[in-house]
Formats: C-alpha cells, sequence, structure tokens
C-alpha cells in the first residue's frame, strides 16, 4: 500500500514540474503502480485512474501549448504578410534573440510598362469622352448627363451580383452611404451637367483646364479638411498659378460660344460652370475615397453614384421637357451621349489600375496632357479660336498641375496618393 502510494505520489509530483516530464518517466511510474495490482486491488483501481487521468491531463496540457504556439505563429504570420517557419527551442538560461521578418511585398496587378500604357490610356479615353461631350452642345445638359451616367449601372450592375454570388461583401458598413448619395446628386447636377454647361458656353480647350485644375487643387484642400491629408508649400503655390489661369481663362476674349450651343451665358458664366464642376469632382473624390475607407467597395460607391445620377439627372429632364423633347435629339447624338459615358467609366477603371502601378507622380504627368490634347482637340476638331489668354491659360494650368504633381511625403520620400478622376 505504502509502495503505491509513493508510486503515485512520485507520478503527481513529476506531472507538476515545471518542465514537462518524459515519456521514460511515466513509464516507469506506471511500472510501479503496476506491481501492486495482484495484492491490492483497490488501491490498483485508484492509481490506474489516477495514472489515466495524469496522462490525459498531460496530454491536453501539451495540445493546448502546441496549439498556442501554432495560433501565436500563425498571427504573427498574418501581421508580417508571410508564412512562419519553425524555430529550433532556446537552450535554458539563454536569451532568444528576437527575428527579423520583411513584411511580404504585394505585386501590383500589371507591371510599370503596362501602367504607363493605361496611364496614357485614361488621358486619350478622358479626352474622347469630352470630345463627345462637345458633339453635344445643341442637347439639354440635363439630358446628356443622364445618359452619361447609364453605362455605369449598366456595366456595375451585374458585376456586383457576380460578387454576391461569390460571397463577397459590398460594404462592411452602411453608416456612410446616405451622405454619400448627398455628394453624388452634387456630383452629377454640379459636376457633370455643370460641365456640359460650361462645353456650350467657353468650348473644349478652355472648360478641360479650369475644370482639371480645380479638381486637383479642390481635392488637396478637401483632403486636408475631410481626411486629414498635409498641404504643403508646393500644393499652395501650384494654387496660385491655377487660379491665375482661371482668371485669364474667364476673360471674354479668351474663347467664342459655339455656333451648334443652345445656351446663351457670358465666358465667364461658363467659366465659373466649368470651376464649379472641378469643384464638384473633387468633393465627389474626396468623400467616396472617406466612403470606401468606412468600409463600402469602390465597385459598390460607383453603382450607387451612377443610379443616383441615371435616376436624378432622367427626372429632372422628364420634369422640365417631357416626352416630346427627346424625339429632337437624333441617333448620332444619342450615340456621341453613349459613348461619352462608357469611355468615361473606361478611362476611370485604367486610371485606377495605373494608379496601383505607378508612382501618383508619373500618374498625374501623364493625366497632365489632357490640357493639351483638349486643347488641340478644340483648334483643330471644332476650330475653336487661338488667342493668347487662352495660350497663357493653358501653360499656366499646366505648369501648375506639373508643380503639384511633384509634391513629396517628408517622412518617406515618397509621392502622395491622390487619384484623379
Amino acid at each position: 500500500m505504502r509502495s503505491a502510494a509513493s508510486a503515485e505520489h512520485t507520478l503527481v509530483l513529476s506531472v507538476k514540474e515545471p518542465k514537462r516530464s518524459s515519456c521514460h518517466q511515466l513509464q516507469l511510474a506506471f511500472r510501479g503502480i503496476q506491481r501492486h495490482r495482484m495484492s491490492e486491488p483497490e488501491v490498483q483501481t485508484e492509481s490506474d485512474h489516477a495514472c489515466t487521468e495524469i496522462l490525459q491531463t498531460e496530454n491536453s496540457l501539451s495540445d493546448v501549448v502546441s496549439k498556442g504556439v501554432a495560433s501565436s505563429d500563425a498571427s504573427l504570420g498574418e501581421e508580417t504578410g508571410g508564412p512562419i517557419e519553425s524555430r529550433p527551442e532556446t537552450p535554458v538560461g539563454k536569451t532568444r534573440q528576437p527575428e527579423t521578418r520583411s513584411p511580404r511585398e504585394l505585386r501590383p496587378p500589371v507591371g510599370n510598362a503596362m501602367g504607363v500604357v493605361l496611364g496614357l490610356s485614361a488621358a486619350v479615353l478622358y479626352t474622347m469622352a469630352n470630345i463627345a461631350l462637345r458633339h453635344c452642345v445643341a442637347v439639354d445638359p440635363f439630358l446628356v448627363s443622364a445618359v452619361k451616367a447609364a453605362p455605369t449601372v449598366i456595366v456595375l450592375g451585374p458585376f456586383l451580383i457576380w460578387m454576391l454570388t461569390r460571397g463577397e461583401a459590398l460594404a462592411t458598413s452602411r453608416r456612410l452611404i446616405p451622405r454619400f448619395i448627398v455628394v453624388s446628386l452634387i456630383g452629377q447636377f454640379v459636376g457633370n451637367a455643370a460641365f456640359q454647361i460650361a462645353l456650350g458656353t467657353i468650348g473644349l480647350a478652355a472648360s478641360v483646364p479650369i475644370t482639371l485644375g480645380v479638381l486637383i487643387v479642390g481635392g488637396a484642400i478637401l483632403g486636408r479638411v475631410l481626411l486629414r491629408e498635409p498641404v504643403r508649400l508646393r500644393t499652395i503655390a501650384a494654387m496660385v498659378m491655377i487660379i491665375i489661369a482661371v482668371v485669364i481663362l474667364s476673360h471674354p476674349s479668351t474663347s467664342e460660344t459655339p455656333e451648334t450651343s443652345i445656351t446663351s451665358h457670358p465666358v465667364w458664366v461658363g467659366a465659373l460652370c466649368a470651376a464649379a464642376s472641378g469643384a464638384a469632382y473633387a468633393l465627389f473624390g474626396a468623400v467616396m475615397r472617406q466612403t470606401m475607407r468606412g468600409g463600402v467597395s469602390a465597385p459598390a460607391t460607383m453603382f450607387i453614384s451612377g443610379v443616383v445620377g441615371t435616376l436624378s439627372l432622367w427626372a429632372v429632364t422628364l420634369a422640365n421637357s417631357g416626352l416630346a423633347s427627346l424625339s429632337v435629339v437624333n441617333s448620332s447624338q444619342w450615340l456621341m451621349m453613349a459613348a461619352a459615358g462608357a469611355l468615361n467609366f473606361s478611362a476611370f477603371v485604367a486610371l485606377s489600375v495605373s494608379l496601383k502601378a505607378l508612382p501618383v507622380v508619373a500618374v498625374n504627368l501623364i493625366n497632365a496632357s489632357q490640357v493639351a490634347m483638349a486643347a488641340i482637340a478644340g483648334v483643330i476638331i471644332f476650330s475653336e479660336p487661338v488667342t493668347w489668354p487662352l495660350s497663357l491659360g493653358i501653360v499656366l494650368t499646366f505648369a501648375g498641375l506639373l508643380v503639384l504633381a511633384n509634391r513629396r511625403s517628408p517622412a518617406s520620400g515618397k509621392t502622395q496618393a491622390s487619384p484623379i478622376k
């Protein structure tokens, strides 16, 4: 009886020690208990049961420790972005030195060469969309904007359904969606419709520099207000240059109203509409980024904007002119309006992919070429007059975009990301 109790006590103490008992020690203790199995059946039953519980306890502790180490390694692998390799045990009395792990680098969806091609394609597609809109200055601006918003809904609708069938979440939080809907209304009416009025008032060559310049400068200001992004002296200098360019381009001698336009506003009203359009685009871009950071996916935000624009603009068009006004629009104008929407959506996709492959400096420099492309298209295709205020305003706008495109982060020396819509 004493021998069995002593062996059992030895086994319990061996389990309670800080270090894990070896299998050899467990076997020796178990054999000591087995010697008294025949002479003292009550004790052997208790000892056998105790040994079983102790073995189960040790196995459970081993499993817990193993799972704990594995889970901690897995968590560390998720934080560092790479798998965790097995590490040798550290000898007793020695301190394990911390291991340095480099995070796994995320590869862009395309290479640098394709990024340049996509960035240049975005600039060309935006210019082609603006040319198509310039062909529609004889149509109601709200109708043009309504048709322009339709391709986004047509393309993204099936894509969102496909995402849902794959089990992907369109939004993890809907808190910012109501505000984004309001800003989408501003972007559709003040952005798209006002830009169409500007095209019909001051032409293509003057409208694009004003809109693009105010868009980028306004984006920097709103990024500071809404997203706490820094505004540096380089941004302020570019802002001053673009403001001067806008003032020059607003002069009555800068441009003439297109002959086929249905609007009869003075030049300064057209310039104001172009500036308002750029400001609305800047607000839309800043709130869209904030909404995506709040848990709404990029395809969902674009779909919401397209639906809001399509419904609201069509409602205003039908309320103002009725169905009878649609009969006066010829087939070529319908085609141009639809093409403008498809080209604008394609340019946005190309620009988004390009921004993932190239530094923002390179993408901004490529997109600044829209100013020159619009001026050339306005003069060659639509015979818009070339005046010295127009030339000076375009040069100042282009210079301001170049200054703004080369801003750098003081901490890392890398460029700040600010996509151009």
